[in-house]
């Protein structure tokens, strides 16, 4: 489908409206913290958690961190690579980039038997669960605000920097790259995993529907008006996890997304003083607890094993962005 300049399509048909519409028919709702914390990151802005005394406040931060924690022991990020970590972090200075509530974080120090944890997230909520989270684990660990584009931390300090699911969030990727490159020691490694744009479950409109592919149909613009449009309808139960703003800010491609492929982010790796260690490229059902279950999902993602090596077909079928790389 072609939009026009103006948001339209030529016929005149409301290409929100009918995004909306499509959205819709596969709605999801999250549920809400006070029936599961769960992992949402929008949890620590229910009411709930808002309006909580001290005490119940850190019970729902630990809750956060405990179900981070869990999933990671379930599913462990190492089955996005193709290498073992465990040889390349053991006892390593590592740091989480967007550790949020801590609980994946913990969980990797133990797994990977790391020497050093730190980490890093934009609000300081994320990061007081954080450290409260490490404190109960009994894991040493440096927990602060900062952004990838400015880590607040000095040249050439860790041996590993960690990220899971987080890339695809970043303002500025060259310049996470960059701030990674640099607190990195020579012959660190950058162990990254993220969602491409054009993945079809990874829209990340999940808050409002289930529909796979939607960006293959529909502007950024326009889907980021739609979900704003069927949060805003919800009302007042929303409100803990309702978008601010139905336009994209300077750098979104898509809800909280800068819209960085697969073949965008290995030309700024090639770009940059990095060596390639492992480049996975497993497609989609190939990786994850559904992976792990279901025979069928295991056969259809087979299929997709030479479309991986496709360009532009790629892009579609590729799991998640997954590489291990060294500062040279």
């Amino acid at each position: 489908m072609c939009e026009s300049a103006g948001g339209e399509y030529a016929d005149g048909m409301d290409t929100v409206a009918l995004a909306r519409f499509l959205m819709t028919r596969f709605e999801a709702v999250p549920v809400a913290p006070d029936i599961e914390v769960g992992k949402l990151q929008e949890v620590f802005r229910h009411p709930d958690f808002l309006n909580a005394s001290g005490d119940d406040r850190r019970r729902i931060m630990l809750q956060s961190s405990e179900s981070s924690y869990q999933d990671e022991l379930v599913y462990s990020w190492e089955n996005y690579f193709d290498v073992e970590l465990v040889p390349l972090l053991e006892g390593a200075d590592a740091l989480d980039l967007g550790c949020f509530n801590g609980g994946r974080s913990v969980a990797w120090s133990e797994r990977f038997r790391l020497g050093h944890l730190a980490g890093v997230d934009v609000a300081q909520v994320y990061i007081d669960a954080a450290r409260l989270f490490a404190e109960a684990k009994d894991v040493a660990a440096d927990f602060q605000v900062g952004r990838g584009e400015s880590l607040p931390f000095a040249d050439e300090r860790f041996d590993a920097v960690l990220s899971f699911d987080v890339f695809e969030h970043v303002q500025d990727v060259a310049a996470t790259l960059d701030e990674c490159h640099r607190v990195l020691k020579r012959g660190g490694k950058l162990c990254v995993v993220f969602p491409g744009y054009w993945q079809p479950r990874e829209h990340h409109l999940g808050l409002a529907t289930t529909l796979p592919g939607i960006q293959y149909l529909f502007s950024g613009r326009t889907l980021v008006r739609a979900y704003h449009d069927i949060l805003e309808q919800r009302g007042s139960e929303a409100a803990w996890y309702r978008r601010e703003s139905p336009e994209l800010e300077r750098w979104e491609r898509g809800n909280t997304i800068n819209g960085t492929t697969f073949s965008q982010f290995r030309e700024l790796v090639g770009t940059m003083n990095w060596k390639i260690v492992d480049e996975s490229k497993r497609p989609v059902g190939s990786v994850g607890r559904m992976f792990e279950r279901r025979r069928l999902v295991r056969a259809v993602s087979s299929l997709g094993v030479p479309l991986v090596h496709v360009p532009g077909l790629r892009e579609m079928v590729l799991h998640r962005i997954a590489y291990v790389l060294e500062r040279t």
